[in-house]
């Protein structure tokens, strides 16, 4: 008896640590990316679907309210934009740009199904 009480508790051990290494391992997706898309304003874009042309003087207000930002690529994904706390300069020049497409290059990384950019550079047109 003592055998398979010992046996039992080294597979749920194995079964715990593996279980760990899995649960770590789909988070640790953070990658260098550069990105394109317009710049939006998440309280109206969740609340309503606004964006484009038409939103922009909208955006600007409630980004420069606190809304926070959002990047929306040409294939409809979404990046919450995410101060860098070394690079605080490049975050605050995208608020200038509240409806205009730019790029942006940072470190994109997925938590809890939100799919996030924290900011590194605003990649200026040439």
């Amino acid at each position: 008896m003592k055998s398979l009480h010992f046996s039992f508790r080294k597979t749920a051990m194995l079964a715990t640590v593996s279980f760990c290494f899995f649960a770590f391992g789909a988070n640790a997706q953070d990658e260098s990316k550069t990105v394109s898309g317009e710049v939006l304003d998440m309280a109206c874009y969740m609340a309503k679907g606004a964006h484009g042309e038409k939103h922009k003087g909208c955006a600007a207000a409630c980004i420069k309210g606190g809304a926070p930002m959002g990047l929306l690529t040409s294939d409809g994904k979404i990046y919450l934009l995410v101060e860098n706390h070394d690079k605080k300069e490049a975050y605050a020049k995208i608020k200038d740009h509240a409806g205009e497409k730019i790029t942006v290059k940072g470190t994109a990384s997925t938590k809890g199904g939100l799919q996030g950019l924290v900011v590194d550079e605003l990649k200026e047109k040439s």
